[in-house]
């Protein structure tokens, strides 16, 4: 069974170990160390990166046996032979202050709203802890969230102890596990005492921020979602500049935004309802501008147009204003889609020239008898496209 050098010293990031053995896979290699500093995947902790000897470690991960094994796409040394490890020291930094901070984060929920952590998972970005609660105000969140930041600034020292389950029943531990033999303790000051083989920071200022994002519910239980450390600053830093960028373009202050956004919203409404009016009076005047421009194809008379900008709901009014009269066909190109209109008794079925379309001409899209309606049209082609389609139908026809 592999030493895990990390479960003593988490900051460790040099080693040296011999060779254990070495297994060919499709992936690569599999390297295992008599000791080794590199954490594997486990306890919804990422494992380390790093080298081993120069060459790339691609993942970590423990085999049956209690081995720790690192995965190596290209190995030449025999067993027994003595490698140097180095472990990337960003990501392990990450790791320790993400985890750190959910140790602390779940006792702040566990103080705050006696709600107990379920499951965690620390991800290459984002974290989230499961509680076993349904709900929580956005109040409690913001005093869960103030409790964990201030123990870290606070700057508790974080240890590492080993003890027996008789030894863990004086403690204040969050959960003992059922396990037997000692139990790796990591203990946060007097804040917070919890079993767990993960790397920490050496003290809780290291962890350096903690930010709530998001929760949702699953399964009766509420998960949170949090950034810690590096994480937690490159999303506070984002989300400022794009504030900051929202402010100077509407001239208001950010506390003001929210007001800025609602009148915008409601002059766009009244701009909406305005245009679609206007839309309506003109109707009849754009449908027999397109009927008079309409070919023959056969005995349908096909309406073709392009579209720039246009309300999908008007150009679906119109369309069906124009199919009104038997024996039309409607073709619409507007942005990247294409709208296919078909009067009901007519001599085209909608759905089947869409067809007609994906397959000669590409898109994704379908409809019904009388309407439908194709994606994903290159816009740079659209006129192309369009004339392309109605020789297809012309020939159709003509065959």
């Amino acid at each position: 069974m592999t030493e895990r050098i990390y479960l003593n010293d988490s900051t460790l990031l040099e080693f040296e170990s011999a060779v254990k053995s070495i297994h060919r896979i499709e992936r690569g290699f599999e390297i295992i160390l008599v000791s080794s500093a590199f954490y594997p995947d486990s306890g919804g902790q990422n494992c380390d990166s790093g080298f081993l000897d120069n060459r790339g470690v691609i993942s970590v991960y423990d085999n049956d046996n209690g081995d720790v094994v690192h995965l190596i796409e290209i190995w030449e040394s025999p067993s027994g032979t003595v490698v140097r490890g180095m472990i990337d020291r960003e990501r392990r930094l990450d790791n320790m202050r993400k985890h750190t901070g959910q140790h602390i984060l779940s006792r702040a929920f566990l103080q705050i709203a006696a709600a107990e952590t379920v499951s965690s998972h620390l991800g290459e970005i984002e974290s989230t802890i499961e509680l076993s609660t349904p709900a929580l105000d956005e109040a409690v969140l913001h005093q869960a969230e103030d409790l964990a930041n201030r123990i870290i600034m606070e700057n508790h020292p974080v240890k590492i102890g080993y003890f027996t389950r008789e030894q863990l029943n004086s403690m204040p531990i969050r959960k003992i596990p059922d396990l037997e033999g000692e139990f790796r303790i990591i203990q946060i000051g007097e804040f917070d005492y919890t079993a767990c083989g993960g790397t920490h920071c050496r003290n809780t200022g290291e962890v350096g921020l903690l930010k709530i994002i998001a929760q949702e519910k699953m399964r009766g239980h509420l998960r949170v979602v949090f950034l810690a450390g590096r994480q937690a600053l490159d999303d506070y830093r984002a989300k400022s500049d794009v504030i900051g960028r929202l402010s100077r373009k509407l001239t208001c202050h950010y506390n003001d935004l929210p007001a800025a956004a609602d009148n915008l919203l409601a002059r766009e409404a009244a701009y909406r309802k305005e245009i679609s009016e206007l839309n309506s009076r003109l109707l009849p005047l754009e449908v027999s501008r397109l009927e008079e421009s309409a070919i023959q194809i056969g005995v349908t008379r096909v309406v073709v147009e392009t579209y720039d900008r246009k309300d999908q709901r008007y150009l679906k009014e119109l369309a069906n204003a124009v199919t009104q009269n038997s024996g039309q066909l409607c073709l619409f190109m507007a942005d990247d889609k294409l709208i296919l209109a078909a009067s009901k008794e007519g001599q085209f079925d909608a759905s089947e020239l869409a067809r007609l379309f994906i397959e000669k001409l590409g898109g994704k899209g379908g409809g019904n008898a009388m309407f439908a309606q194709i994606g994903g049209i290159p816009s740079d082609r659209r006129r192309e496209l369009l004339d392309s389609f109605v020789n297809i139908i012309k020939m159709r026809i003509a065959g």
